[in-house]
């Protein structure tokens, strides 16, 4: 997909109006417009990769990034006695720009 296609692209440059819970030079955090439980979040890297299976070894950084930035807003939300992280692809995966479902109660 055209990264000037992609709505998380679009997000991430502040073209569309959204709150994030977290934002740094690689990873933002905001909530889904469909939430499916109290705490719905989207983490998202800034880098438009289009899939779980796009990334590669140059990404390893990122990913761990990724994952310090989740713990941080579990604490944060109080979500330690119920979450749940999902990474959706093919035809479940309905935004093509890598991302991760943060839920919890």
């Amino acid at each position: 997909m055209d990264e000037d296609k992609c709505l998380f692209c679009q997000i991430i440059k502040k073209e569309m109006p959204t709150k994030f819970v977290h934002e740094d030079s690689e990873v933002v955090v905001f909530s889904d417009i469909k939430p499916k439980a109290r705490v719905h979040l989207l983490v998202v890297p800034r880098e438009h990769i289009n899939t779980f299976l796009d990334l590669g070894d140059n990404h390893f950084l990122l990913l761990t990034k990724m994952v310090k930035v989740v713990q941080r807003i579990i604490e944060d939300q109080k979500l330690q006695g119920g979450y749940q992280l999902i990474f959706n692809g093919g035809k479940y995966q309905h935004v093509p720009h890598l991302h991760w479902h943060l839920l919890g109660d």
